[in-house]
């Protein structure tokens, strides 16, 4: 008996010990999370992320658009009357000279803001997320405009209805369908 018992522990302490060296295999270790998965599954999520995880008050102006230091520019037709174009350091990390370079495409966990302004103060947030494996993404962005108080004037689950038919002119698809690149 008291060999058997010595038998069972051995056992026991081998497949313990298996069972250690399988979670700290390099295909059990964690991984870091891809920027392309970073939780972005509904609008809320997206607008806590451009106001308190990656404030967009921290955000890179877009480069060459002639403004001045405020960053405010004449909008387009889609929003109105101006706006101010910020991205966030993942966007602005794959620009070479404040252009995207031919080709390319922004990486997972981009973000491209756009504040819509009336005088001085904003009255909507235009907000681009790529995320190309997200199933409410369009041309591999996620596409939504929010009110400053949080409220969705534009919600992501239109998967950019509305929003791509404008971006997917001229020089949108060339520049990854961020269309102030047409305005350097």
């Amino acid at each position: 008996m008291a060999r058997l018992n010595s038998v069972l522990i051995v056992l026991a302490l081998g497949a313990f010990a298996l069972a250690a060296g399988a979670c700290s295999s390099p295909a059990m270790a964690p991984t870091a999370m891809s920027t392309d998965s970073i939780g972005v599954v509904s609008d809320s999520a997206l607008f806590t992320l451009v106001t308190r995880t990656q404030p967009f008050s921290a955000y890179a102006r877009f480069p060459n658009l002639g403004t001045g230091p405020d960053g405010i520019l004449t909008a387009s037709s889609a929003h109105q009357p101006l706006i101010r174009v910020s991205m966030n350091a993942t966007a602005a990390g794959a620009l070479q000279n404040g252009r995207l370079p031919s080709g390319a495409t922004f990486p997972g966990g981009s973000v491209i803001f756009k504040e819509v302004l009336i005088g001085a103060s904003a009255n909507l947030y235009a907000i681009m997320y790529k995320d190309r494996t997200n199933p409410w993404a369009a041309n591999g962005w996620l596409w939504a405009e929010h009110r400053p108080d949080g409220g969705v004037a534009f919600s992501i689950t239109n998967k950019g209805n509305g929003c791509t038919s404008c971006h997917s002119l001229e020089q949108g698809p060339q520049h990854d369908f961020v269309r102030s690149f047409e305005r350097q």
